[in-house]
């Protein structure tokens, strides 16, 4: 059960290949705001943040992933709204990311990251990825 089951509830990747790449994805032109993030996408109501998390991957990006680990659900305001955002290490088991609903998506090493422009959401996860 959701820690904040009111709020509107996410899962992000942090999918990394073999090379040590890490997927970030540039939200559409439609979106409001426009910053990096790690690809996410709302969990369907009474999914499970670990399916919907297989479900955006293979949706969104045309790949499967496996979950190596899951982070607690941290609060984040996406859009203007407090939200649940659970955030998944991911390893690509099939398939070729593909861009999908994202205008651009870009594998980068971790020691890139700071050259990125990320929302706020993606920012803490950002310092705690050069950190660890």
């Amino acid at each position: 059960m959701s820690l904040y089951s009111t709020r509107p509830r996410y899962a992000a990747a942090i999918i990394e290949r073999a090379d040590n790449h890490i997927l970030i994805a540039l939200p559409p032109e439609s979106e409001p705001i426009r910053k990096w993030i790690f690809p996410r996408g709302l969990a369907d109501s009474g999914e499970s943040t670990e399916a919907a998390m297989r479900r955006i991957a293979r949706e969104h990006l045309d790949i499967i992933v496996e979950l190596v680990i899951g982070q607690p659900p941290l609060l984040c305001d996406i859009a203007g709204q407090s939200c649940e955002i659970r955030y998944f290490f991911c390893g690509v088991s099939s398939g070729e990311a593909k861009p999908g609903p994202y205008s651009e998506i870009r594998w980068i090493s971790r020691a890139h990251l700071r050259e990125y422009d990320f929302d706020d959401c993606s920012k803490a996860v950002v310092e705690w990825l050069l950190t660890s």
